[in-house]
């Protein structure tokens, strides 16, 4: 199953039990998909960036949840029918790649490093410490 994370605008609904009520039809419909609820965070209502179907403010739930690729798409078809979500957007979490330790290149010194310079024709190699 592969990790999403999903975030569920829905309208300032003045009565808990019908926000709670449209909260079990979201969990639902994520379990009908195969799917299932991993965390919750509701971050009550805000204010939108722009009006919604005449709505200035609107209930913020952001859900992690796990679901096999192909039912996804049947998800999104299913949230679009919910007349009481406003918005949805649903996205696959961020994870951090491993990072690889590369070996530093350890640099020759100065005094190799000259060594190995191409000389020009007719000139000969003269170190300091040998004036």
């Amino acid at each position: 199953m592969r990790k999403y994370e999903g975030l569920f605008i829905f309208p300032p609904e003045e009565a808990q039990e019908a926000s709670k009520g449209e909260e079990s039809r979201l969990e639902e419909t994520i379990t009908r998909f195969g799917g299932r609820v991993v965390e919750r965070h509701d971050w009550g209502r805000r204010p939108l960036g722009f009006p919604i179907r005449r709505f200035r403010e609107g209930r913020f739930l952001l859900w992690n949840f796990e679901m096999e690729g192909p039912q996804l798409g049947e998800f999104r078809k299913a949230l679009e029918l919910n007349e009481k979500l406003l918005k949805s957007m649903i996205v696959k979490p961020h994870e951090p790649k491993p990072v690889k330790e590369t070996k530093k290149r350890q640099r020759a010194p100065r005094e190799q490093a000259r060594e190995s310079w191409p000389r020009r024709a007719g000139e000969e190699r003269t170190h300091a410490s040998q004036s």
